[in-house]
């Protein structure tokens, strides 16, 4: 799973002066601690984005969503069908050794065996073999080929025997209150120094920064988004993006949460950044909006309910804030729980609430959805099942076939998660950086970051 902040925010480091051109480097900050690097055991968005910067995958997703080369310059699609890879020979791990196929077959491995390993990885991975063939990788698995070869962009290898190292454009390493990533001699040719992520959780001071010019990007307070200053430029960016509550409680709070996302949210609120969601998947994922049917009334009032929520997270306190006083008008009572990241993700796991809410970043393919559906599911945390899914699912091949309608109907039956937002990206950029926007952020496809470059 993986929990989206539409768009990082800044910190001021000290000594940086209003010249970022000077040093080069992109100043950064993170909400939350992420941990020690770990390409096996990382799997909060924090993760994602050190991965995606000092790692590679077998292949990348372009701008477009498209799957495009990273790691393997190319693969083809064998008799026993299996995917065989071939390797660049110019890639190379930090301590300048080869990325060699038995990196790849160690890392897959490694993912399926480790009890801790990342729950996102594990599902993409179940059921799968992987091997060495003269001197290249083949992977065999039960997917479609269209949605393994999506699915692997999101498995970035790392050195056998070292889940801390990868072979990514960026070297990493940490500093005192600091994620320091530096430009290495990589195929992707990183046109940046370096980025340098440093621990901020006060969104009021990274607003003050901005303002003052101080920082190279950053996430404007929802009121304030017009008002860029004149050392910045605004991006606006889609994403398949949502505000997601599942529910251990049962259908019925959902049937409510579907009535009051409607009207919860004021607009000054939501701002630039959201609109409320219209059906149960992703518009742009191009499912079509679809209404629940579970054949049940929704609840009466009077009614109580517990709402996890990730704490820190000011944008979505205020969303619930909201929530929770539409529910008041009907004489429900939301009460919110904040918790720390990794406590609330352990509660999701384990199926330890009644109702749970978190930010989520889809990849840009309807496969992504079946995260809900799968019984090892990265976002099945309920245990949701149903006798005909693996019947629907099979008949799916590719995007727009009609499997996808059969079965968004049958999750309509009895869903265990309502999206309430469907958000984009508001952030502002320094003029004279220049990136890619993308429907997954400008970190998470190829190039990603390695494409940024200073103007003049």
């Amino acid at each position: 799973m993986r929990h989206l902040l539409l768009a990082l925010c800044l910190i001021l480091p000290l000594g940086l002066t209003s010249a970022p051109l000077a040093a080069q480097m992109v100043e950064e900050s993170l909400p939350r601690d992420p941990g020690p690097l770990d390409f096996i055991q990382g799997d909060s968005y924090e993760q994602w984005l050190l991965q995606s910067l000092a790692g590679d995958s077998l292949v990348g997703l372009g701008p477009d969503g498209k799957v495009v080369p990273r790691l393997a310059t190319g693969w083809k699609l064998r008799k026993d069908g299996s995917l065989l890879f071939t390797l660049r020979p110019d890639a190379r791990f930090t301590d300048g050794t080869r990325v060699r196929a038995e990196d790849v077959a160690w890392t897959v491995r490694e993912l399926l065996r480790q009890p801790r390993a990342s729950a996102t990885k594990r599902a993409i991975l179940e059921g799968a073999e992987v091997g060495v063939e003269r001197d290249q990788p083949w992977i065999r698995s039960r997917k479609p080929l269209g949605r393994l070869l999506m699915e692997l962009a999101r498995i970035p290898i790392a050195q056998s025997g070292h889940p801390d190292r990868g072979s990514g454009p960026f070297t990493f390493r940490k500093e005192p209150g600091a994620w320091v990533f530096t430009r290495r001699d990589h195929f992707l040719k990183p046109r940046i120094d370096g980025i340098r992520f440093r621990l901020l959780q006060d969104g009021a001071a990274v607003m003050t920064a901005l303002q003052k010019g101080w920082l190279h990007i950053g996430a404007p307070a929802t009121r304030r988004q017009a008002e860029v200053p004149p050392t910045h430029r605004l991006l606006i960016q889609p994403m398949h993006a949502q505000l997601v509550v599942w529910s251990h409680a049962g259908v019925g709070p959902l049937q409510l949460l579907e009535r009051w996302r409607k009207d919860a949210f004021p607009l000054q609120l939501l701002g630039q950044n959201a609109h409320p969601s219209r059906g149960l998947w992703p518009e742009t994922l191009g499912f079509e909006p679809q209404a629940m049917n579970p054949g049940t009334a929704a609840p009466k009032a009077p009614g109580s309910w517990r709402l996890h929520y990730p704490a820190g997270d000011e944008f979505t306190e205020k969303l619930l804030l909201a929530l929770r006083e539409r529910a008041r008008k009907d004489g429900f009572d939301l009460q919110l729980i904040p918790l720390e990241q990794g406590l609330l993700v352990e509660r999701l796991q384990k199926g330890e609430f009644q109702l749970a809410c978190s930010q989520v970043v889809f990849d840009p393919h309807p496969w992504a959805v079946m995260e809900f559906l799968e019984p090892q599911g990265p976002m099945n945390f309920t245990g949701w099942r149903h006798a005909r899914l693996a019947e629907l699912s099979a008949r799916i091949q590719q995007p727009g076939d009609i499997g996808w309608r059969n079965l968004h109907s049958l999750w309509a039956q009895n869903p265990a998660a309502l999206p309430l937002l469907d958000f984009r990206s508001v952030i502002w950029v320094d003029r004279n950086l220049q990136v890619e926007p993308s429907p997954m952020g400008i970190y998470l496809h190829t190039p990603g970051a390695a494409g940024w470059r200073w103007g003049q």
